[in-house]
């Protein structure tokens, strides 16, 4: 493999050397016919066919040379695009997997992000997003909650009320989890959604006290699934919410912590597939 890669680029720069000389015998056949026709008119050293028939042939070879040389760069183009793609995912599923490893070791959180992402998926189609918007939407929620990773867990699995310099410190894993993901410029969107998943509509949220408009749509999308699972799932101060109650919350929560439109689609969603209600990691 190594040994193709370092043949490839001097196949090229030969076929374009060898290009160049057949312009400079094209232009010298050319220039050699025209003198010889302005000083020896008399004397035909070579014919206008003769010559017509070599200009014409030189400038075909040159033309299906060029058509070859395209089709090459574009195979050797999409075949690195394909290695780029290949090389996005591993790095995406190696860091995906140490979130769900972290999540592992706590049976309250155990398979929160899969939750998160799958109804976050779910309702970006219920909302008319387009494939590519969806898969963003998907790394974004497996990865929402990678800021966590470092916070010790005498603080993310206390059963009582964290205080205030706890809280401080569970506030920073929005803006920590776009730092970690920083060098991975291919997940631009992703981060900014991640970064802001805990804005609240109303402008109280954090890390940035943005509000409605001003919240990226996919964040406010994952702060609405992120709530309902959470409210979904067992921790260590009480069991999962009833239905109602959880509904009842969502609702509550329009316009002050969460966006009504998006929770009004999620609703909707709820009712027309109720296995997102499923807490299955």
């Amino acid at each position: 493999m190594a040994e193709e890669q370092k043949k490839e680029p001097r196949i090229s720069t030969i076929s374009s050397t060898f290009k160049l000389w057949l312009v400079a015998i094209i232009f010298f056949l050319t220039f050699f016919h025209l003198y010889a026709i302005y000083n020896y008119p008399q004397t035909r050293i070579i014919s206008n066919e003769v010559l017509l028939g070599l200009v014409l042939t030189l400038v075909g070879y040159l033309w299906i040379q060029e058509l070859r040389d395209r089709e090459r760069l574009q195979a050797i183009n999409l075949a690195l695009i394909k290695a780029q793609r290949q090389l996005e995912h591993a790095e995406i599923d190696t860091i995906a997997a140490l979130i769900l490893a972290e999540e592992a070791k706590d049976p309250y959180v155990r398979g929160h992000s899969k939750r998160v992402t799958r109804c976050a998926v779910e309702l970006a189609q219920e909302l008319g997003f387009s494939q590519e918007q969806r898969k963003t939407i998907e790394r974004a929620g497996i990865l929402h909650d990678i800021g966590k990773i470092g916070i010790s867990d005498a603080i993310l699995r206390k059963p009582d009320k964290l205080n205030e310099e706890e809280w401080t410190v569970i506030k920073k894993h929005p803006r920590r989890a776009a730092e970690i993901l920083e060098p991975l410029s291919f997940l631009t969107k992703e981060k900014e959604m991640i970064c802001h998943h805990h804005e609240r509509f109303d402008g109280k949220g954090y890390p940035d006290g943005l509000k409605a408009e001003e919240i990226p749509l996919g964040a406010r999308i994952l702060a609405v699934v992120d709530s309902f699972d959470a409210m979904n799932s067992e921790r260590p101060y009480r069991k999962p919410l009833a239905e109602d109650a959880i509904i009842s919350e969502l609702k509550s929560a329009c316009g002050n912590q969460l966006d009504p439109g998006v929770v009004t689609a999620f609703l909707g969603l709820l009712k027309k597939k109720p296995s997102l209600w499923e807490r299955e990691g």
